[in-house]
């Protein structure tokens, strides 16, 4: 039973692939769905956070302003918002940061989409399957698992 869902969301069409599974999900099971928008530290000009690793600013009102809208225009495209949900913007590393939601929220499922055109996906992956505790979906444009993973 996945009494609670984290769903990372960005601008694919993946992204909605995974919202769908993840929303079918919650209407057998009652879940409570996370949808989370991370926003990647800008590294151009930041001549200090390059040289100590260091991130020197965090998402500002307008970053915060732009994820939540991306998040709720995802979640009103599906027209039948029925589970409970709650809209979370963050800053950081991808993968971290979803990690680190995840067990922060002590979630019990991360649904995410990828599309194998994307670079980097594989590390991604492999890096949250890592470090999280919960039980991984990765789903593809078309609504196909193409990984499952439980710790």
């Amino acid at each position: 039973m996945q009494n609670s869902i984290l769903i990372p969301m960005g601008k694919n069409p993946a992204s909605m692939a995974a919202l769908r599974k993840a929303r079918g999900i919650a209407q057998h099971e009652h879940s409570r769905l996370y949808l989370l928008h991370v926003v990647e530290p800008r590294e151009k000009g930041d001549v200090l956070g390059a040289a100590t690793g260091a991130p020197t600013h965090g998402l500002d009102r307008e970053d915060l302003a732009r994820g939540q809208a991306l998040l709720e225009a995802w979640w009103e495209r599906l027209n039948e918002p029925m589970a409970a949900v709650n809209f979370l913007a963050r800053d950081g590393k991808l993968s971290e940061t979803i990690a680190e939601e995840a067990r922060r929220l002590a979630v019990d499922a991360i649904i995410m989409g990828t599309s194998r055109r994307s670079p980097g996906w594989k590390g991604t992956i492999g890096e949250i399957k890592q470090s999280t505790p919960c039980h991984l979906i990765v789903v593809n444009e078309e609504e196909k698992s193409v990984l499952e993973h439980a710790p």
